[in-house]
């Protein structure tokens, strides 16, 4: 099978190109019929049948004793903080965990190449929302079955797969470069702050949650777009969340206009001169999340990582910086904070015409100045 190695400028691309090309060198979709997609078994039906009416700490025991029967788990994922998870996973457990990370949409892209060529590896999934969407959408997602996902805010409950954090997409500055921060979306777009803001050149969907938001207050959307090229025409496009806070922490720029808030809050942790309040509202918040694969080879394996990361594994989340599933964990992080969700379904189904849009604004900055 030929390999293809896709980095597209803007993350919509990504995942269309990952697709379609897997595909081309696959031939078809891996849902087909005897495609090798796993539609005519599912190994988790006897594991989850000898689950049946046992909770709680029984539940984990029999899915702990299936799993040791098991071999290694396999992992793949975009997030950078599951190999550290994984680690405190196989010390309570003793469960072995092999953990393959790489961009969200060459994630994906391996996905789809190794099911349709019937070697797939991977038993469980952790990646970004619209990468999951279209990975359930393929066919290769198994829908998870128990109760992890009780308590779980509504924004994590998605189709074929479960969120476990949620990404906070924040306006954020170096003190030390930005002496008078913005207050609102409109005061990104003052003259004050040309020459030292950086924009996200793939933050698409943080462009449509803001229009849907900023329509539904009574703006049209020409207007919005009006605001989002002034804003941009300040701008300079730098590709990358973890780029941006580098780039804020150095100081090498002094204000992002969308930046992950965990990486901006563990460079404050380190004495970075770096705020995100007050907050410029409202805060644009995506779910990301883990999947069992329709196709896994370890499936209680798979069930148990899966229910540790939605349980036990939230409270590690909080020392990442990073904004648990679990509401009872938020521990008021969002009170008071007006927010607006990425509607995922919406992105998956529209994605490509708002990545369009969004380009078009910062082409047009990049071509007046």
């Amino acid at each position: 099978m030929v390999q293809f190695a896709v980095k597209a400028p803007v993350a919509r691309t990504g995942v269309a190109l990952v697709v379609a090309l897997s595909l081309a060198a696959c031939g078809g979709s891996p849902t087909q019929k005897g495609a090798g997609s796993g539609e005519d078994r599912d190994p988790y039906a006897a594991v989850l049948g000898q689950l049946k009416g046992l909770e709680g700490n029984a539940r984990t025991q029999k899915l702990l004793e299936l799993a040791r029967k098991e071999d290694k788990l396999n992992v793949y994922t975009s997030n950078t903080d599951l190999a550290d998870q994984a680690k405190k996973f196989t010390e309570k457990y003793g469960i072995q965990v092999s953990v393959y990370r790489a961009k969200a949409n060459q994630v994906l892209q391996r996905l789809l190449q190794e099911t349709k060529a019937r070697r797939s590896s991977a038993d469980l999934y952790d990646s970004n929302a619209e990468e999951l969407a279209t990975a359930n959408t393929e066919g290769l997602l198994r829908p998870y079955e128990g109760p992890a996902d009780d308590g779980l805010v509504p924004a994590a409950k998605q189709k074929g797969w479960v969120g476990s954090r949620l990404n906070m997409f924040t306006v954020s500055w170096n003190t030390k470069v930005v002496k008078e921060p913005p207050k609102s979306f409109e005061d990104l777009a003052d003259k004050r702050f040309a020459g030292v803001t950086i924009m996200e050149s793939r933050a698409f969907e943080w462009y449509m949650a803001l229009s849907q938001y900023f329509v539904g207050k009574g703006k049209t959307q020409a207007q919005v777009d009006d605001l989002f090229r002034r804003i941009a025409a300040n701008s300079t496009s730098v590709e990358g969340n973890t780029t941006h806070a580098q780039f804020l922490g150095s100081g090498e720029h002094g204000l992002s206009t969308s930046v992950y808030n965990h990486l901006v809050d563990q460079l404050i942790e380190t004495g970075a001169p770096l705020s995100r309040t007050p907050v410029v509202e409202p805060l644009v918040i995506r779910p990301n999340g883990v999947a069992l694969l329709r196709n896994a080879k370890n499936p209680a394996s798979a069930l148990l990582f899966m229910e540790w990361v939605l349980g036990d594994g939230q409270q590690l989340m909080i020392g990442e910086h990073r904004i648990p599933a679990r509401a009872d964990l938020q521990k008021g992080a969002l009170d008071g904070v007006e927010t607006v969700t990425v509607d995922i379904d919406k992105l998956v189904a529209e994605g490509e015409q708002w990545e369009a849009r969004y380009e078009d604004i910062l082409r047009s900055a990049r071509s007046a100045k």
